[in-house]
């Protein structure tokens, strides 16, 4: 399957994501933990814990028992975490770990994996892996229902050349993050952004959805 998106909405996407890039880089520094043992990757990981002590939103539901129990199954596999060496590895062993834990989803797995990497340098090269949100994404951006080959992840090949500047965790957050304009031609999506800036009287640039 090949993108829907207008070609211009495409690039008013990539722009408004970049904008967004030193965020996302002291994210991915408190993540890694450099310096640290890699138990406080797997503590920060387990808990969801961004640097201002927050649980990340993307858990803002899980309960206590759930979270404690994310932090337990990371740390009982804690040597197979450090020794892999490709991002599905990691992938394919949070998602074992955590398929016990009630609420701990496809979401907190994705999330998990994703920072742990950013301790170990894997990324996953070709597959966008894909969870609730951004599967909604994909679906837009492709107009129409993925195969279902396609409903857990789908090839970098597969999104605009716009979104080929990003790694495919980058790819993903886009999709979650911007579900609902990808069927807006170029014209329409300045237009919400502005009304959204103007109504939080901000300066008329297009502003990042949250995930």
């Amino acid at each position: 399957m090949r993108p829907t998106v207008w070609y211009g909405t495409a690039e008013l996407i990539a722009d408004d994501f970049r904008a967004g890039t030193a965020d996302r880089e002291r994210d991915a520094l408190w993540w890694a933990a450099e310096g640290e043992p890699f138990s406080e990757v797997l503590d920060r990981a387990g808990r969801a814990r961004m640097a201002n002590g927050k649980r990340h939103p993307h858990q803002r539901r899980l309960t206590r028992r759930a979270i404690d129990a994310c932090v337990d199954a990371l740390s009982a596999i804690s040597g197979d975490l450090e020794k892999a060496t490709r991002f599905h590895e990691v992938f394919d062993l949070v998602q074992k770990a955590f398929k016990p834990i009630r609420g701990a989803g496809e979401l907190a797995v994705c999330d998990a994996a994703d920072r742990i990497c950013e301790r170990l340098g894997h990324v996953s090269e070709h597959v966008i892996y894909l969870h609730a949100g951004a599967r909604v994404g994909a679906r837009r951006l492709l107009g129409g229902r993925l195969p279902n080959g396609d409903a857990w992840g789908i090839m970098y090949h597969q999104v605009p050349d716009s979104f080929r500047v990003f790694s495919t965790h980058e790819i993903e957050d886009i999709l979650c993050r911007y579900k609902d304009d990808f069927s807006l031609e170029p014209e329409a999506l300045r237009a919400k952004w502005t009304a959204a800036s103007t109504a939080m009287c901000g300066s008329g640039k297009g502003v990042q959805p949250s995930c």
